[in-house]
């Protein structure tokens, strides 16, 4: 009892990112079994919406508390420009995230809601990165899980005739989620020292904006594609085929790098890399192919479009989006702003390219095609960012 009590203790952070993910997972299925067709669309545009503002509320600023942020004596210690740098990114996000939004989703949400629904993710994010420091792993997950129990929540509420509305039910979740975060926020106001430092995070901190940008291309524009170019049937469609097949490893992913980031800050070696990306392959070609044909003999359950060719193709994602998830680690906790910029020029310039190449041959956008493209996207990335770990000066 003692030793399965260790075990849940250690790897609690872990199981909680579980079930947030297993509570969105199980909204979709659910959405999809027991409302109507309508509210599943509903429920697809708030997911990619919140999904984008999970990454990129703060526009890549909040990696500024990873990178620069201590914890010394119960205080958590930043420097004023990297403080800076996060007030401004809250501000600029505030302000123009939904007038984005309503130019990719012109009838989706209101501009007041989508702008609350953003200072909520730029708080959660900034909570989040704290709690990393503090190394307050299971609070941090439960900081970045509340949007996601709270969806879970607002279906349920549908399902169980409480409200005929699955929009504003979820809106009013998410809402009640972002009163966790505004009491995290206070509480961390509370502990916080702006110290002098003669580092000077500017150029580091854009570098980390433009990073983020581009993956939140690589992460959210696949839906966005889908949406644009063949409409809202394959936009459903792809939506609960990638939250059923491909979000459970993205939640792997973030893991990988929640935890590894911290590691490789004060630890790293090619060979340990190396081994690290080696094992980790090995596990989710395993994992991947024990749930993969789960799902596959219960697609006709679930409703779920599924075929061995866009299974195959999954794999290759969520395996180059795990590994490039342990290059993104010991990228933002050690590499120089020079080298970020770098990188990140490469492969916008390499994405540009493959995007090119992609709208000249193919004029049909389905669930194979989107997959395909994204595989290059992804796997282009990786490569030019292994390129510059592995050339790292020790």
């Amino acid at each position: 009892m003692n030793t399965l009590f260790l075990i849940l203790r250690t790897h609690l952070s872990f199981l909680i990112m579980c079930a947030g993910s297993g509570a969105l997972f199980l909204s979709n299925i659910l959405t999809k079994k027991f409302l109507t067709p309508s509210d599943y669309l509903s429920l697809s545009y708030i997911i990619t919406i919140t999904t984008i503002l999970s990454s990129f509320a703060l526009g890549g600023m909040e990696q500024l508390i990873i990178r620069y942020g201590r914890y010394n004596n119960n205080k958590f210690e930043i420097d004023k420009t990297s403080a800076c740098c996060t007030g401004i990114g809250i501000a600029i996000s505030v302000t123009f995230s939904p007038i984005i939004t309503k130019v990719i989703f012109p009838n989706q949400l209101s501009t007041l809601w989508i702008s609350l629904l953003t200072l909520t993710f730029c708080l959660s994010l900034i909570n989040y990165n704290i709690s990393r420091i503090k190394s307050s792993f299971v609070e941090a997950q439960l900081i970045s899980g509340a949007w996601k129990f709270s969806i879970f929540l607002g279906v349920l509420i549908c399902i169980l005739s409480l409200s005929s509305a699955l929009e504003s039910a979820l809106l009013t979740t998410i809402a009640l989620a972002g009163l966790l975060n505004i009491y995290y926020f206070l509480k961390n106001a509370k502990s916080l020292a702006i110290i002098r430092s003669n580092q000077s995070p500017l150029s580091t901190a854009l570098a980390f904006s433009f990073s983020l940008a581009i993956m939140t291309v690589l992460g959210s524009f696949d839906r966005i594609l889908a949406e644009k170019f063949s409409g809202q049937s394959l936009f459903t469609e792809y939506v609960y085929f990638s939250m059923i097949l491909i979000f459970p490893f993205n939640m792997i992913a973030s893991y990988i790098g929640f935890r590894e980031a911290i590691f490789f800050k004060t630890n790293f070696s090619n060979n340990l890399f190396i081994h690290k990306t080696r094992t980790l392959l090995i596990k989710i070609t395993t994992a991947f192919f024990l749930f993969g044909g789960c799902i596959y003999l219960i697609s006709p359950l679930i409703e779920l479009k599924i075929t061995w060719l866009n299974m195959l193709l999954s794999y290759f994602l969520v395996s180059i989006k795990c590994i490039y998830s342990l290059l993104s680690s010991v990228m933002g906790s050690r590499a120089s702003a020079k080298d970020i910029w770098k990188s990140n020029i490469y492969s916008a310039t390499a994405i540009i390219a493959i995007f090119a190449i992609f709208s000249t041959l193919s004029y049909d956008i389905t669930t194979n095609s989107l997959l395909t493209l994204f595989i290059a996207l992804w796997l282009s990335r990786a490569v030019i960012f292994t390129h510059t770990v592995l050339s790292e000066k020790k």
